[in-house]
């Protein structure tokens, strides 16, 4: 390789890996969800962008098993509350025992499941992994727990994102959480692929919209890419969708 072709690989901000090489997937994971799992827990710092009902809670689960099995450390789940207790459910039925909601801090399990809002009673220092449920969250870039989160996960090694509605409508979202897991920052995301209808650097403006250059259109994608894996269906990543085929809706007024 040239020092030219050394340069240019450089500026191409891939991501590259943090973690290691999974140390346990429990028995009955699909061959899909063990495939995501296992580049997840090898990059050590991921957004698993999966549609609803592919199993994001497991996939959590047993990336938050085997950063205890490594490092014999804590990780803290943050979750909306509505579905905190999920976490507890899904544990109990993969064998996963040292799991606990916490409100106030105080830690006494290795797992400790917790919502977005009580984050203020925690400490970065106190964990090896820090995984967001719903991460979609951090959406709101002048939002105050997409602040709050994101400086918490900065002390953090191993950082996992997981949604099932990534940037549905634009590429926010994609920018904040490549900033939380400790990639290109949101603002550098924009100035490098995006141009906006003001002639302006400031991310946040009325009236200004963001739009995606024609010519690092293959670039952005290679470089979301290589930190999350989006799924609709396991097909998306070569695996057969038979048991994710709905029969036909078959819709009756009366």
């Amino acid at each position: 390789m040239t020092d030219y072709e050394a340069f240019l690989q450089g500026k191409k901000h891939l991501a590259g890996n943090f973690g290691f090489d999974p140390i346990w997937i429990p028995d009955g994971t699909f061959d899909f969800q063990r495939h995501i799992v296992e580049w997840a827990i090898r990059k050590g710092r991921a957004a698993i962008f999966a549609d609803t009902g592919l199993g994001k809670t497991l996939l959590q689960l047993i990336i938050a098993e085997n950063i205890i099995r490594k490092t014999n450390g804590r990780v803290l789940i943050l979750t909306p509350l509505a579905v905190a207790f999920q976490f507890i459910k899904e544990a109990q039925r993969i064998g996963v025992g040292d799991i606990a909601y916490c409100k106030d801090g105080k830690l006494t399990t290795k797992i400790v499941v917790t919502n977005y809002e009580r984050l203020r009673h925690f400490n970065s220092e106190d964990y090896e992994a820090v995984i967001l449920d719903e991460s979609s969250i951090l959406k709101n870039n002048e939002g105050e727990i997409k602040t709050q989160v994101t400086n918490f996960m900065r002390k953090v090694k191993y950082r996992f994102l997981s949604t099932a509605t990534p940037s549905p409508n634009d590429f926010v979202e994609l920018g904040t959480s490549s900033e939380a897991l400790g990639y290109m920052g949101y603002t550098d995301m924009l100035s490098r692929y995006f141009t906006n209808n003001k002639d302006t650097i400031s991310p946040a403006g009325i009236g200004v919209e963001w739009v995606l250059k024609g010519h690092a259109r293959d670039d952005f994608w290679r470089w979301v890419a290589s930190w999350s894996m989006s799924v609709r269906k396991p097909s998306d990543i070569g695996f057969d969708d038979t048991k994710y085929i709905l029969p036909n809706l078959h819709v009756r007024g009366h």
